[in-house]
């Protein structure tokens, strides 16, 4: 029996936001085109500050927007993060996450399969992203 009703959990619990500072360091920052292109998972990259990260490092959020003011180098300044709640990602191919397992950043805006470590096998890290539904 098919439902009348679609799910949409996107956006559920991301209130309140965080206004961050942008990371300033080549290829980590974010810019309004990886928003238009969805390109948004985002670390925690110094005091106040996010950025891409690296591949293998912790989520922290999702970039939902960045600030018209740019630096001398073209970088916006401050970033709107929602830091918890339900987000939708772009995910790394190559290391396609499933439901139930965690995910992290790859460092070029997308999440991934979270690695494994000594004591957690791989997709299971408590404190990243846990995935609810894939959209292929």
């Amino acid at each position: 029996m098919s439902s009348q009703f679609i799910v949409d959990n996107n956006g559920v619990g991301m209130h309140p936001t965080l206004t961050m500072k942008v990371d300033t360091t080549e290829a980590r920052d974010f810019s309004q085109s990886d928003v238009d292109d969805n390109l948004t998972a985002c670390v925690i990259s110094g005091n106040n500050t996010v950025g891409m990260g690296t591949a293998g490092a912790k989520l922290f959020g999702k970039i939902v927007a960045v600030s018209t003011e740019v630096n001398a180098s073209g970088i916006p300044v401050t970033c709107t993060v929602q830091a918890r709640g339900v987000a939708r990602f772009k995910y790394n191919t190559a290391a396609a996450p499933a439901v139930n397992q965690m995910v992290e950043v790859d460092g070029t805006g997308k999440v991934r399969q979270a690695s494994a470590a000594a004591d957690i096998p791989a997709g299971g890290h408590l404190c990243r992203g846990q995935v609810i539904a894939m959209d292929t």
